[in-house]
């Protein structure tokens, strides 16, 4: 397997031990163990958790991204309706909608996971931005619902949704 093979597939494996513990809680030894690997290689490929833990935003973010990309349909007043379809889909997966909720605790207090979840979700905010034809309240209510639901997903709660979600 190559190196960027090997990192991808540490930074899979590492995003449920993440998502479960946190960055605090969780290892590098856990997550070497998660991915199949040893710990020195964990720190070689990434230079320490705290690397690996960025990493993981991207995975993150990349398949959030994704997802809302792939759900835009040509019809414009079918797209926001469509990209919270496919986010809600996404973060269907509790390790997803956990990490969404370990990416945003860490950023708490830690300026530079601060910097890139908050970097990653100004992307998200353009493409919606543009998905909402520069419409402002279309676009908090879009960030307002995936709000509630990454805790719904996160707290499996669906009820708090309402009924046809």
């Amino acid at each position: 397997m190559s190196g960027n093979a090997r990192r991808e597939s540490i930074v899979r494996a590492a995003l449920p031990v993440f998502a479960r513990l946190g960055r605090d809680g969780a290892s590098t030894d856990e997550i070497a163990r998660a991915a199949g690997v040893s710990q020195p290689y964990v720190i070689r490929l990434f230079g320490g958790k705290d690397a690996l833990f960025l990493a993981v935003i991207d995975e993150l973010f990349d398949r959030l991204s994704e997802a809302l990309v792939v759900a835009q349909p040509a019809a414009a007043h079918m797209r926001l309706p469509a990209m919270l379809a496919a986010y809600r889909a996404v973060t269907e997966e509790p390790v997803l909608a956990h990490m969404v909720v370990q990416a945003n605790a860490a950023a708490i207090r830690d300026e530079v996971v601060q910097q890139r979840v908050r970097g990653r979700i100004h992307e998200m905010h353009k493409m919606v931005w543009a998905a909402a034809g520069g419409d402002t309240d279309a676009v908090r209510e879009f960030f307002g619902t995936l709000t509630l639901i990454d805790m719904v997903a996160a707290l499996d709660v669906p009820e708090l949704l309402g009924p046809g979600w």
